[in-house]
């Protein structure tokens, strides 16, 4: 974002909420799946019943976008945008869209937190957005798609990937992550772990992957309870804040849970410390910090504590996924 500069941000900023309820709303209307083969608006709106005139408002927009090309008054999607946005794609990203902007679900009043400091009245709401069991589906439908191919690249990248029969995928909420890699290979188990209410979902989601014999759902506080051991692989993603207070201890319980040449594999938000980057993960966290509730990861923190850990072999990179640019951070046994 730094590198649009002021002025070019300022200029876009009163569009910005248009911009959102037009992608917002196309993806809703599952828009981009009817647009892998050349149509008219007038084809389209005819086909979806939809009103004539808006469809094409709707199409020009998203055009001007770059979503879309046309020729001679035919629409169609760009390569990415069929990969991203047609709902049939692998690499679907709709689903975690439209999970993470709905309006409203992390309440930030500028002025008011800079005047009079974080405000209890909102903790609760702040709290709940935190309540994972209560969103099920949503959640389910967040982590299909372009999540499992991200976490299906990233591990296949490791050189252990071949020999990786028993991974544990831990704080997984609907499970689909993990079980994306162990669908990955024949010879594959897991262990699905993360809160009790969570357990019927998670069992649900290998019911629907078709992998319910190859792996355990355990139910638990993965701080304090068992979590099991002989793994080559554990999954963190995006859990390495509730860890933040001890996270040393937890990286060492994750050692000990690992075959010798085990890997864990984290993602988080890697936000440094003096807030120069990521921006990305700056605004998804800053309405937490703002009310006193500082759960971000750190650049370089899960280094430091996999080092006091033990781990013998750390390596970090950092990428621009569905979620945001986070770190990866790969510790070796």
């Amino acid at each position: 974002m730094k590198e649009l500069g002021v002025f070019n941000q300022l200029a876009q900023l009163a569009y910005i909420p248009i911009y959102h309820k037009l992608l917002s709303g196309a993806i809703e209307l599952d828009l981009f799946s009817q647009l892998n083969t050349p149509v008219t608006a007038e084809e389209l709106a005819e086909k979806k019943g939809w009103n004539c005139s808006n469809t094409g408002y709707l199409l020009g927009a998203l055009y001007s976008l770059g979503f879309l090309n046309v020729k001679n008054s035919k629409y169609v999607n760009t390569p990415e945008t069929c990969k991203y946005l047609s709902s049939d794609s692998p690499y679907y990203a709709g689903g975690f869209l439209m999970t993470y902007i709905q309006e409203d679900s992390a309440p930030m009043n500028v002025p008011k937190l800079v005047r009079e400091g974080p405000d209890p009245s909102a903790m609760d709401q702040m709290n709940q957005s935190l309540d994972f069991t209560q969103y099920g589906e949503s959640f389910r439908a967040a982590q299909r798609g372009c999540r499992q191919q991200e976490i299906l690249s990233i591990i296949r990248s490791l050189s252990e990937n071949n020999q990786i029969k028993n991974l544990l995928d831990i704080g997984c909420n609907t499970g689909l992550l993990g079980l994306a890699v162990v669908g990955d290979s024949q010879d594959r188990h897991g262990v699905m772990f993360d809160m009790p209410p969570l357990v019927p979902l998670i069992q649900e989601s290998a019911e629907q992957m078709g992998l319910s014999d190859r792996i355990e759902v355990k139910g638990g506080n993965f701080l304090t309870d068992d979590i099991g051991k002989e793994y080559d692989l554990i999954l963190a993603v995006s859990v390495m804040l509730f860890a933040k207070q001890n996270m040393s201890e937890f990286l060492k319980k994750l050692h000990t849970a690992l075959v010798p040449g085990g890997v864990v594999v984290c993602v988080g938000e890697g936000i440094y410390p003096d807030l120069s980057a990521p921006w990305d993960m700056i605004m998804g966290y800053l309405p937490y910090m703002m009310q006193g509730m500082d759960m971000s990861v750190k650049h370089g923190e899960i280094e430091e504590a996999a080092k006091s850990a033990g781990f013998s072999r750390i390596e970090t990179r950092t990428e621009i996924l569905c979620s945001g640019t986070q770190d990866i951070v790969i510790m070796r046994k």
